[in-house]
């Protein structure tokens, strides 16, 4: 082959590597504008009809209702639908938001089960789904992959099962919030410590569920912890007396269980 031919082969390849380049970042975005239409198809009823008016094909999805994107790029940083009297599921599709930063649903009346494919927001640090109707059990995997998480509240829905013990080995966890479901099982079986990785943890939320069992010793070890509800619950056995020893702990529920001891004096309604 001559040295004009390779040149020219040569200059064909970084030439179809640009176009290729190319036409993969627009695809890239067209993937999150796909993405918010299958959520809004998941939308069964929209009374105040923002979705249905605002999210249309033709107008640019970053400037839709509740979205936000990138300055760098037209790709979605945060979802936030919060209050907005929507009905309807999560849409799997969730899981293509592969910039997003930020997810709040909170205080609408979403139903059915968080699809899996939420573990796939590697960028994720904070998620709102509190007070909605969310059935189901907690996903088993998903939520340990996101370890970049600070921000955790999924309060006020009808989860049932355990908690995934996958979410206590995010270090950079500074809230979760299971507060208000139907969630059981016990908080001692975990393969570590439920403090072994959370040393930023700042409040932990579990009242009104079916949790049972002892109040582990190790719970102790989150020493940032500050806010602790573990009111109506079915946990047994003493007070640790670890627990006074928590120099951050400013909040402290505890009643409504079914606890026994002579450390009593550590509690507060």
């Amino acid at each position: 082959m001559g040295k004009q031919a390779t040149i020219f082969l040569i200059f064909f390849y970084l030439m179809k590597i640009n176009l290729a380049s190319a036409v993969a970042s627009p695809l890239n975005s067209s993937t999150d504008e796909h993405s918010l239409l299958a959520i809004k198809a998941h939308i069964t009823f929209d009374p105040n009809n923002i979705l249905a008016s605002n999210w249309s094909l033709g107008t640019d999805f970053c400037t839709w209702i509740g979205v936000t994107c990138s300055r760098r790029r037209p790709r979605v940083t945060v979802l936030n639908l919060f209050n907005m009297s929507l009905q309807g599921t999560i849409a799997k599709e969730i899981g293509n938001l592969s910039f997003l930063t930020y997810l709040g649903i909170s205080n609408n009346s979403f139903k059915g089960v968080i699809p899996d494919e939420i573990g796939n927001l590697r960028r994720l640090r904070r998620v709102k789904m509190s007070y909605n109707q969310l059935s189901g059990e907690i996903p088993r995997l998903s939520f340990g992959f996101l370890t970049n998480l600070e921000y955790l509240s999924i309060q006020g829905n009808h989860l049932t099962g355990t908690i995934p013990w996958n979410i206590f080995n995010i270090s950079s966890l500074q809230a979760i919030g299971f507060t208000g479901n139907q969630l059981s099982g016990t908080l001692v079986t975990l393969p570590n410590d439920i403090c072994y990785h959370l040393s930023k943890l700042e409040g932990l939320y579990l009242s009104n569920n079916q949790l049972s069992g002892d109040i582990p010793t190790s719970l102790f070890a989150c020493s940032q912890l500050n806010i602790l509800p573990l009111s109506y619950n079915n946990f047994t056995g003493a007070i640790p007396i670890q627990m006074g020893n928590f120099s951050q702990l400013q909040e402290l529920y505890l009643g409504s269980n079914k606890l026994s001891g002579e450390n009593n004096y550590f509690y507060k309604s």
